[in-house]
């Protein structure tokens, strides 16, 4: 299942996907009308927020690999998981395991 399809499955647990571009702007929101992505697809042409969360370049490409974050309050990442290639994504089952033990143990379960 791809992660538009999610959508209502990251809903029931409170979470909601945003995806970050490196593009610019225009090819940011060129990406989103492509792929009729349901969710923000925002863009960071100076790579500043890949860099803050250490993604950018790792595969030598000049954009940032391909990964999926779970952020809370503040900043603080929960869960992380960083492709080795531009395929290299986490299944929509992992990232729903992650979201349950990630809410598990921030109120104590």
């Amino acid at each position: 299942m791809e992660l538009q399809g999610a959508i209502p499955l990251f809903a029931e647990v409170g979470y909601r996907p945003v995806a970050i571009s490196t593009d610019e702007v225009e090819g940011a929101a060129d990406m989103a009308q492509y792929t009729r992505a349901e969710y923000p697809i925002l863009a960071d042409p100076d790579h500043a927020v890949a860099e803050s969360f250490g993604v950018f370049d790792l595969l030598g490409d000049g954009v940032a690999a391909p990964a999926v974050l779970l952020i809370g309050e503040h900043r603080v990442v929960h869960w992380r998981q960083v492709g080795e290639g531009i395929g290299d994504r986490p299944s929509i089952s992992t990232i729903l395991d992650a979201i349950l033990e990630i809410e598990g143990t921030l109120d104590g379960s």
